[in-house]
């Protein structure tokens, strides 16, 4: 590890004067489940280390204004535990719980995991599915963009040198909208997202689908909404059969998506059990099972 200087801000102001000023060479640590490893592998060789886990400020989640808003520095633990995230985001619930070990649910945050970029990223994947948008805040100011924008490729997303990530937000669903998640990986636990699927549905008063968002995680640079997908889910109706009826779609997504890619082999298998277990979840969260 190349020495730097350590920089502890107890304010996000004092955090954002602090990128402001040394964002030539500096890095952010919030859990430190991914950049200390790289700071010890020496990825990354800052002169300045600005470590903002005291910055309780950026820390919760909460519904406001129709809008579920989650800080920056929420674990992974307190998604898992929190009664408004377990009742009505069951798919972020499912996320967060397959998140690593327990001590990396613990340690790691939503932030991190956002900004991270990775392309097995847990989070990235259910954000994107529910129409999520991240707040950007430097010194000059604050700036919103959604997470599709927000995405750029693997390691690489949109935020500049100066600014710190504070805070997702997207709109809190309705009695009509749901969202299904799962994940597939090479093990039982602690496994490296291999293949994830996130659908968003919302339905009309006779049960069929009005709108809805398909991504698809680890099958491209960065989680991808498939529009192909969407058009053929659209109008559907909201019955398992209906539904499974799509299955061998996914499959070609994931084909056109990765034809020359080793894994596409499993993955294009994989896919349709995935999806099937979404579409389970939404069928349950409109009471229809």
């Amino acid at each position: 590890m190349k020495p730097f200087t350590y920089h502890a801000p107890t304010t996000v102001d004092e955090a954002v004067a602090m990128l402001e000023q040394y964002q030539s060479s500096c890095a952010v640590v919030a859990g430190g489940t991914d950049v200390i490893i790289e700071l010890n592998e020496r990825h990354k060789t800052p002169a300045h280390v600005i470590a903002i886990d005291k910055l309780s400020e950026l820390r919760y989640i909460k519904e406001e204004e129709g809008l579920v808003k989650i800080g920056a520095l929420t674990t992974f633990d307190d998604l898992e535990n929190d009664a408004y995230v377990q009742e009505h985001l069951p798919a972020l619930w499912e996320t967060a719980v397959h998140v690593g070990s327990p001590q990396i649910r613990n340690l790691g945050t939503v932030g991190g995991n956002v900004v991270n970029a990775s392309v097995a990223g847990d989070s990235p994947t259910t954000f994107l599915t529910y129409g999520a948008q991240v707040v950007l805040k430097s010194a000059g100011g604050e700036r919103v963009m959604t997470i599709e924008d927000f995405n750029k490729g693997p390691g690489n997303c949109a935020i500049r040198p100066d600014e710190l990530l504070t805070e997702i937000r997207f709109p809190a669903l309705s009695g009509d909208e749901a969202v299904g998640y799962f994940k597939i990986g090479k093990r039982k636990s602690l496994a490296i997202v291999v293949l994830a699927v996130a659908i968003y549905i919302k339905r009309t008063p006779d049960n069929k689908v009005e709108d809805c968002r398909v991504v698809l995680g680890a099958v491209s640079k960065h989680p991808m909404r498939s529009p192909e997908l969407e058009a053929l889910l659209k109008g559907r109706a909201l019955t398992r059969q209906s539904l499974d009826d799509t299955l061998p779609a996914f499959t070609d997504a994931v084909q056109a998506a990765i034809p020359t890619r080793p894994s596409v082999v499993y993955k294009r298998e994989g896919v349709r059990g995935a999806a099937r277990r979404c579409f389970d979840q939404i069928i349950s969260q409109f009471g229809l099972a």
